[in-house]
C-alpha cells in the first residue's frame, strides 16, 4: 500500500471512531443537526393520552421558518431539555408549561394553514 492510501485509511478510521465515540463527536444529544422548524414560548398547552398539543409563538421577528406553530406531541415525540451547564437531558410531557422556551423540529407533513400544524419529532426546552 502506498504512503498517501494508507494515510488516507488512517484519517477515515480516526473520523468513523470520534463519529461513534460519545463527547467526541457525532451527534450523541438526539437533536438533529439542522435548524428547528420553530423556536418560541409555549402559549397554550393542552394534554392527552400519549402527549398532547402546544401553541407555539415567536416573539417579534421569528429566527427560524415558523412564527407559530400548533405542535403534537406524541410518544414517538424526543423530548429533551437543554440543561445550565449545557448538557442534554431527556424529559417528559409534564415538565412542559406555558411560557417557557422550546425549539421544535417538524416531523411529516405540516398543514400550511396558520398557524401551521404539525407532529414534533424532537422537542428541546431552553433554559
Amino acid at each position: 500500500m502506498t504512503r498517501p492510501a494508507k494515510t488516507t485509511i488512517g484519517a477515515l478510521l480516526l473520523a468513523l471512531a470520534l463519529a461513534t465515540v460519545p463527547g467526541l463527536g457525532g451527534c450523541t444529544s438526539g437533536l438533529p443537526a439542522e435548524d428547528p422548524s420553530i423556536r418560541g414560548e409555549i402559549t397554550t398547552l393542552t394534554p392527552a393520552p400519549g402527549g398532547g398539543s402546544l401553541l407555539i409563538e415567536a416573539p417579534g421577528v421569528a429566527e427560524f421558518a415558523y412564527d407559530k406553530a400548533s405542535v403534537w406531541i406524541t410518544s414517538e415525540t424526543t423530548l429533551r431539555r437543554l440543561a445550565a451547564d449545557g448538557s442534554i437531558e431527556p424529559i417528559d410531557f409534564g415538565d412542559l408549561a406555558v411560557g417557557q422556551t422550546v425549539d421544535v423540529w417538524f416531523e411529516g407533513p405540516v398543514a400550511e394553514s396558520y398557524p401551521v400544524q404539525a407532529s414534533a419529532g424532537t422537542l428541546l426546552l431552553r433554559p
